[in-house]
């Protein structure tokens, strides 16, 4: 499970890397560029370095917050339910959403050690606008299997789920965000998200 979780935390980071600007770029040369982007900062001997880090680290978050659309991947994890949120509440849940991850996702790659990520196919659907890059993430002396699914928005890719041996990002959150919206309001989730994102703010960094 803690491989799992780093893995998530890495091929999270990876896709909040894309490029800004990626209209002529395919879906896997954007792939591609973001791994690029990561590991150069993960990479960084200052990375490794108490005084260094923090801003590494502040990069990285730089690209959470810049260039993922998290507007996305609230819609999706929420699924049809999101219709029923008011203008407000998707925006509080989006920052809330935002959060979680970031707390979630950021400390644990803390724990590269300079593995490496083998892309190694595509499938292509939807017309060419939805597309599965395939890669292997090479630690331990194994191979896992991952992928990122991405889509073609605003003239340019977005990662809208992240998937380690076929399970999905997406599918983990929506399932348990679907529990709770059986019985309680969209409110009473954002509640939920925003006291887990200040939990694992406040964890110790070890226990995260």
């Amino acid at each position: 499970m803690r491989i799992k979780l780093f893995l998530f935390s890495l091929l999270f980071c990876f896709a909040l890397a894309l490029p800004a600007h990626a209209a002529e770029m395919t879906a896997r040369q954007t792939a591609e560029a973001g791994a690029d982007r990561i590991l150069a900062l993960l990479n960084d001997p200052a990375f490794k370095t108490p005084e260094g880090k923090p801003a590494i680290r502040k990069k990285i978050e730089d690209e959470v917050l810049n260039l993922f659309d998290f507007e996305e991947f609230s819609t999706r994890t929420v699924g049809p339910t999101w219709r029923q949120f008011t203008p407000e509440q998707k925006a509080q849940f989006k920052d809330a959403f935002t959060e979680l991850l970031r707390n979630t996702y950021i400390d644990t790659l803390d724990e590269y050690n300079g593995q490496q990520i083998r892309f190694t196919g595509e499938i292509s659907g939807g017309n060419g606008k939805r597309v599965e890059i395939q890669m292997e993430f090479l630690a331990d002396q194994k191979a896992y299997p991952v992928a990122f699914r991405m889509l073609e928005k605003n003239n340019r890719w977005v990662v809208y789920d992240v998937l380690i041996e076929g399970i999905s990002m997406i599918k983990n959150y929506r399932d348990q965000f679907r529990d709770i919206l059986a019985k309680n309001s969209p409110q009473e989730l954002i509640d939920r998200v925003k006291a887990k994102a200040e939990e694992q703010k406040n964890k110790p960094k070890e226990a995260k």
